[in-house]
């Protein structure tokens, strides 16, 4: 009995299995956000607007700290609270890095991390935890694998060990490694029922073919069943390694023992490890459209389009010009148009996507069947008008000052800190990124929106994917 209790009260490990398969559910989980923020009526003007952060800019002491092991760090003292978030990631070691025969590899290791490490196995180790308050969490995103720890500080030594002992000695026992991969399997199954999953499966399919992009990033039945320790142990050696490494830590804890903290979790690591190749995925974006039917209560649209990357002369200036053609809240264009004026939809999107390996410009909406075609007649108008006219000045205006009053709301969680830090380092943004990146957004001009608009809102280069309601008979 006490099993299954840990096991549930492990859930929140156990969320990357969930997050994964919300992505396909949804194309993105920044997309059910946005469905979720229109139909609640949510709208982020109101609460720049009224917050107490929007004419400040964010006064942080980031500081790149270097371990005696030789482990570099972005470190932030934050001592409004007794709490320490440590973030980290292991490069080029999510899921679309599974070799050939373990597609679902990465994010098995990453459900059964804190299944017991050490002497401890997985009821002992969930029980300190919890009477400890330590959280722990482990994800595979495409690219990366990713994981946290958040624990007060009085507790930061065993916190410490215990995350050395799961990321060098995790215990992966038989029984864990069973039910983990029936957890698995089980949303497999739950993939075949949920159209938004199969539509998202179909467009990844077609965008990126044999590509590991292309892959379902749950993982493959077949491979998933052949998984075993000895594959587990072979991953966590061979991708955990401080070559791969990137660290972030903020909270209640001074530099030098932020160094020792981060050098007991990882000075034992391997210098370097070994995973496969991806190269960058050849992105067909050429017009044309691409249909599929599935039994649903409604059609679905995605679409795609070149963008840039993050370190791109042009990103800040398309970063502003999809704010005003599909940002948050209800005042965007694509917003206005379709489920504002027309009630067309409860939401549409359209976001810069930047994975390492192809970088695009994603958007969506679902509708009725019967209001389907008139709203992706919308969209389509919508999305020439943007490339042919531009913005206008007060747009600009209100998406570029919504931009730099809405930055700092971003760290109310010190876990968000410790992340982005993380990001800072992985997209090489500077330790003095967060003081400088309002002024990225304030040097923007408008002639610099309208160029981009015109390079990249382009209906030549926007791609189609349509998913047709069938109904049942």
């Amino acid at each position: 009995m006490a099993r299954r209790i840990y096991h549930k009260k492990k859930s929140s490990n156990g969320w990357f299995l969930k997050a994964a398969f919300g992505v396909l559910v949804c194309g993105a989980l920044w997309f059910a956000a946005k469905q979720a923020i229109s139909y609640f009526g949510f709208n982020p003007d109101k609460i720049v607007e009224k917050s107490m952060f929007k004419d400040s800019l964010f006064q942080a002491d980031v500081k790149e700290i270097i371990t005696r092991d030789g482990i570099k760090a972005y470190y932030l003292q934050d001592k409004t609270n007794p709490i320490i978030s440590l973030s980290f990631l292991f490069k080029n070691s999510g899921s679309a890095y599974d070799d050939k025969g373990e597609e679902g590899i990465a994010n098995l290791v990453a459900e059964l991390l804190v299944d017991g490490a050490g002497k401890y196995d997985a009821d002992k180790f969930q029980e300190i935890l919890e009477q400890k308050a330590i959280v722990m969490s482990f994800q595979a995103n495409k690219d990366d694998f990713v994981g946290g720890l958040k624990t007060i500080t009085s507790n930061k030594d065993l916190a410490a060990k215990l995350l050395r002992l799961v990321l060098s000695e995790p215990r992966f026992e038989r029984e864990d490694i069973e039910r983990a991969k029936k957890e698995m399997l089980t949303l497999l199954k739950q993939q075949q029922e949920f159209p938004q999953a199969q539509f998202s499966l179909f467009v990844n399919r077609e965008l990126f073919g044999e590509h590991p992009y292309g892959r379902n990033m749950l993982g493959v039945e077949r491979d998933i069943l052949a998984l075993n320790r000895e594959k587990l142990k072979n991953f966590v050696q061979n991708h955990f390694s401080k070559n791969r490494l990137i660290v972030g830590i903020v909270g209640d804890i001074s530099e030098d023992d932020a160094k020792r903290f981060i050098d007991r979790i990882f000075a034992n690591l391997p210098e370097t490890g070994q995973s496969s190749f991806v190269a960058d995925a050849r992105v067909d974006f050429e017009a044309k459209e691409q249909s599929m039917h599935f039994k649903a209560a409604q059609n679905m649209a995605q679409f795609v389009a070149p963008s840039v990357k993050r370190s791109d002369s042009d990103f800040y200036p398309l970063y502003i010009a999809n704010e005003v053609f599909a940002g948050q809240g209800l005042s965007s264009r694509l917003s206005k148009a379709v489920r504002e004026d027309k009630g067309l939809t409860y939401g549409v999107y359209n976001y810069l996507s930047l994975n390492d390996k192809a970088v695009m410009m994603q958007g969506g909406f679902s509708s009725t069947p019967e209001n389907y075609d008139e709203a992706k007649k919308i969209v389509l108008k919508e999305w020439a008008k943007m490339g042919k006219k531009g913005v206008k000045s007060e747009e600009f205006e209100l998406a570029r000052n919504y931009l730099l009053a809405s930055f700092n709301l971003r760290f109310a969680s010190i876990d968000n800190i410790s992340a982005t830090l993380v990001a800072m380092q992985r997209e090489n943004l500077g330790k003095d990124f967060l003081l400088k990146r309002n002024q990225y957004i304030q040097d923007v001009t408008l002639e610099d929106v309208n160029q981009a608009a015109a390079k990249y809102f382009i209906p030549q280069k926007l791609r189609w994917f349509d998913l047709i309601s069938v109904q049942s008979k």
